[in-house]
């Protein structure tokens, strides 16, 4: 018999893709030509990069402060319970060596990790007297849980911070909303490890917007314990 210990967790896997994603891979890859000129190209070969590699879940580009012929590529993965991870150095390096086929020689592709930005939500309501407060809040909870489901950021995508309130205030039962925030997470919490990433939602709220830091991705990590409403 043979057994084998990974001193680390793996990471870089991926379920297979919905068909929504298939259609956008699809597209993506339409649209690109047989090199990487513009960022759709990149982010097209990103995401058409054989299973055998690796998989990276998202994927985001900056341009290089430093160098007008260089581009951040910002990548994140997942783990086997679906909570982002920072991508392995081998499936980077592979990333890299599948990309060599298609830059051009003048540029310059710098593959980063993306910043992982937990966060959790907190809010108060009013709810009619004639509704459950358990149901409601579970309604609320359940609603909130969707909206951010990891499946539907990206890296840069920032949060509409009304968007968010509109489907508190508009789920059936409740009446007002008094109290709503987005705050960062601390390193761990309870029994909770979240990513080590310190963020001051304050810094980045504009016009109602909360925004990550360049090149970070939201994410409620623990939606149970992260996403918090009372009834007053």
């Amino acid at each position: 018999s043979l057994v084998c210990v990974n001193e680390s967790a793996a990471s870089g896997g991926e379920n297979p893709p919905t068909l929504p994603e298939l259609r956008q891979i699809a597209l993506s890859g339409q649209n690109s030509q047989g090199r990487i000129v513009t960022k759709e190209d990149l982010l097209a070969r990103v995401y058409s990069m054989p299973n055998k590699f690796g998989r990276i879940f998202r994927a985001g580009i900056r341009n290089n402060p430093f160098n007008p012929f260089a581009s951040h590529l910002h990548i994140i993965s997942r783990n086997d319970e679906s909570k982002l991870t920072y991508s392995s150095d081998s499936l980077k390096e592979n990333l890299s060596k599948f990309l060599e086929n298609y830059r051009l020689i003048t540029d310059a592709i710098d593959i980063v990790d993306a910043k992982i930005i937990n966060i959790g939500v907190s809010y108060g309501i009013t709810i009619d007297a004639n509704e459950s407060v358990d149901v409601t809040l579970q309604t609320v909870n359940a609603k909130l849980i969707d909206y951010f489901d990891i499946k539907n950021f990206q890296i840069d995508m920032p949060i509409i911070m009304s968007e968010v309130q509109n489907i508190i205030q508009n789920t059936k039962g409740v009446v007002s909303l008094l109290e709503f925030d987005i705050t960062g997470k601390p390193a761990t919490e309870g029994n909770n490890i979240y990513s080590e990433t310190r963020f001051d939602s304050m810094r980045f709220v504009n016009r109602g917007v909360l925004y990550p830091p360049p090149g970070g991705i939201f994410e409620i990590k623990f939606p149970n314990d992260d996403i918090k409403g009372k009834v007053k």
